[in-house]
């Protein structure tokens, strides 16, 4: 896709996941994510917020598997729909929550899925 006020801007549209979840978690959505096929993602630690069950706040002074952490990553459409549906399971039995949008991003090639064959840009 080109913006037709920047033609020398190339933008390439796919999902982004923002997925928070309890530190201690952390290992087992990053196997998730691995097996779904992502091959990147962005971890925030000592994030803080209001939920369902008060104020979280980042705790980490001592050790980082207490507290929140919080996963954003890219990917192909159907890439993100796969960790969806692990996520859905995993929150089944632990807490967290996810959000999922449409973004449109420059260096896909950046995204690609491992498997992906390298798309020229």
């Amino acid at each position: 896709m080109t913006d037709t006020n920047y033609p020398e801007l190339r933008m390439h549209r796919l999902r982004k996941m923002e997925v928070v979840v309890l530190a201690e978690d952390q290992p087992a959505v990053e196997t998730l994510l691995k097996s779904a096929g992502l091959t990147g993602w962005t971890i925030i630690r000592d994030v803080a917020g209001m939920g369902h069950h008060g104020f979280h706040q980042g705790k980490t002074i001592f050790n980082d598997s207490t507290g929140l952490v919080m996963f954003v990553g890219v990917g192909q459409d159907k890439l993100v729909t796969d960790v969806a549906r692990g996520l859905s399971r995993f929150f089944q039995e632990r807490p967290g929550v996810s959000f999922f949008s449409d973004v449109e991003v420059m260096r896909s090639e950046y995204f690609a899925a491992a498997t992906d064959e390298k798309q020229p840009v």
